[in-house]
């Protein structure tokens, strides 16, 4: 299970696959690499409802890419390949199309990647494994984790600030009604949020936090030898897909950013 994996080795494990499909110059390889991220979150134990609640949003995104890059690619990197759409004085090649296309496998690529971390991974265990084997003082790290979690509450309080204005007959509709909304909604949000964090601050102090350099721990990440395996098995399947890729010739030129 995903899961159970400490959070930095899965990090350590998608960091060089997504470098290498920003690299990529044609769609195959960040295609490869998508199939084997979105494998890895099945086999992982990742319900393929969550996977798609993430991905299609942020594929409509990547979507975005192959629509817009066929308007600003620069006309003599592609006039040389065929015109397959006039619009007006605007024509479409295929060379444009191309660029959009690996500009939007890039993207799949990168985010499919990025759902290994960010789909089987809590906040807590992340700080944790930061403060235990990465060495972030554990002020900074508990810290963090305490102001995240002030971010659902404060959505919450947002909400009845919203209903609150909605009974007292302020809330208006528009972009003018949604702006004087939010301008009513700032101060007491904002006090509340200076409320919270004096409480946070006085019970960290009432439990001596930060007041030993070194801490006990009520529950540890570790490290073992199935998170190395991760790591080795997805380079490994990452060289395969590289080198069947080559032989086959679909591999394409390698460049960071490709000039639009």
């Amino acid at each position: 299970m995903l899961e159970r994996r400490n959070p930095l080795s899965k990090i350590v494990a998608v960091t060089p696959l997504m470098a290498i499909a920003a690299l990529a110059g044609d769609v195959y390889l960040p295609l490869a690499l998508t199939g084997l991220a979105l494998f890895t979150l099945l086999v992982g134990g990742v319900a393929p409802k969550r996977i798609l609640g993430a991905l299609i949003p942020l594929a409509l995104v990547a979507l975005g890419f192959l629509m817009l890059y066929p308007l600003i690619v620069r006309r003599e990197l592609v006039m040389h390949t065929p015109a397959i759409a006039r619009i007006g004085d605007l024509v479409i090649y295929a060379g444009a199309l191309r660029f959009g296309l690996v500009a939007m496998a890039r993207v799949l690529a990168l985010v499919s990647l990025s759902l290994i971390f960010s789909l089987t991974t809590p906040v807590d265990d992340f700080v944790r494994a930061l403060v235990q084997q990465a060495r972030v003082p554990h002020r900074v790290g508990y810290a963090a984790l305490a102001a995240l979690r002030f971010a659902p509450l404060l959505r919450d309080e947002l909400a009845q600030i919203r209903a609150a204005h909605r009974v007292r007959g302020l809330a208006r509709s528009g972009v003018v009604g949604e702006l004087a909304q939010a301008r009513r909604a700032l101060v007491p949000l904002l006090a509340s949020a200076i409320r919270r964090a004096e409480r946070a601050a006085l019970a960290m102090d009432g439990r001596a936090f930060g007041a030993y350099p070194q801490r006990t721990y009520l529950r540890r990440v570790t490290l073992d030898w199935a998170d190395v395996g991760l790591a080795l098995l997805l380079w490994a399947a990452a060289a395969a897909i590289i080198l069947a890729l080559q032989a086959l010739g679909w591999l394409g030129p390698l460049s960071f950013v490709q000039r639009v």
